[in-house]
C-alpha cells in the first residue's frame, strides 16, 4: 500500500481529499481574469435562479408543512383517489344507516308497533 497521501494507490480509484484540494487550488491559480470574473458571474446567475425556483404551492403558516402538498402528478391523483375513496365510503355508510332506519319504521308500521305519537303529526 503506498504511504504518501499525495498519490492515489494504484489498485483503487480513492483520492485524498487533499489531494483534490491541491490540485484544484493550483488549476485556479493558472486561470487568467477574464476567465475568473466570467465564472464569478455565472456563478451569481446560478444562485439567482437557485433562490427563485421556490416551491409555488406553500402554506404561509410559519411552519414548514409544504411536505403535507402533493408535488408531482402521480401523487395528485392518488391524493384525489384517495379522496374519492373516503367519500364514497361516508356516502355508503350514511346510505345504509338511513336505509337501516327506514327498515326499522316500515316494520314497525306493518307490525303495528307504532306509538301513538307518530300518528298525531
Amino acid at each position: 500500500m503506498n504511504t504518501n497521501t499525495n498519490l492515489p494507490n494504484k489498485n483503487s480509484r480513492h483520492i485524498a481529499p487533499e489531494r483534490i484540494v491541491q490540485l484544484l487550488t493550483r488549476a485556479a491559480q493558472q486561470l487568467d481574469d477574464n476567465t475568473v470574473a466570467a465564472l464569478r458571474q455565472t456563478r451569481n446567475v446560478a444562485l439567482q435562479r437557485q433562490s427563485l425556483s421556490k416551491p409555488v404551492f406553500a402554506l404561509s403558516t410559519g411552519h414548514n408543512i409544504r411536505w403535507l402538498l402533493p408535488h408531482s402528478t402521480h401523487q395528485w391523483m392518488a391524493a384525489i383517489i384517495l379522496f374519492v375513496a373516503i367519500l364514497f365510503g361516508g356516502v355508503s355508510y350514511w346510505q345504509h344507516a338511513h336505509e337501516n332506519d327506514l327498515s326499522h319504521l316500515d316494520t314497525a308500521i306493518l307490525t303495528d308497533d307504532l306509538p301513538l305519537e307518530v300518528f298525531v303529526d
